[in-house]
C-alpha cells in the first residue's frame, strides 16, 4: 500500500521533491534489496524467510518507482501485483 501511495499521491503532488529525492530513495531501495536477500538466505524459519524476501521484493518496487520513467513505473506496478518469493 505504501508504494501505491508513492505512485498515486506523493510523486504526482510533489514532482520537484520526487526528482530531488529519487536518487536517495533508489539508494535505500538497493540497500533494502541486498539486506532482505542476505538475511532471507540464512533464515531457518519459513515465516521469517517469507518476511525478508518480501522486504527484498519491495525494494525492487521502490527502485522502479525511483527511476522516474515509464518503464520503471510499469515494472513497479507489475511487481506490486506479483506475489513475493
Amino acid at each position: 500500500m505504501g508504494t501505491y501511495g508513492l505512485v498515486r499521491f506523493s510523486f504526482p503532488l510533489f514532482p520537484h521533491a520526487a526528482a530531488v529525492f529519487a536518487p536517495y530513495l533508489a539508494l535505500l531501495a538497493v540497500i533494502g534489496i541486498v539486506y532482505g536477500a542476505l538475511v532471507a538466505m540464512v533464515q531457518p524459519d519459513l515465516k521469517k524467510l517469507v518476511a525478508y524476501s518480501s522486504v527484498s521484493h519491495l525494494g525492487f518496487v521502490v527502485l522502479g518507482i525511483a527511476a522516474l520513467n515509464v518503464q520503471g513505473l510499469e515494472g513497479a506496478v507489475y511487481q506490486m501485483l506479483n506475489p513475493p518469493a
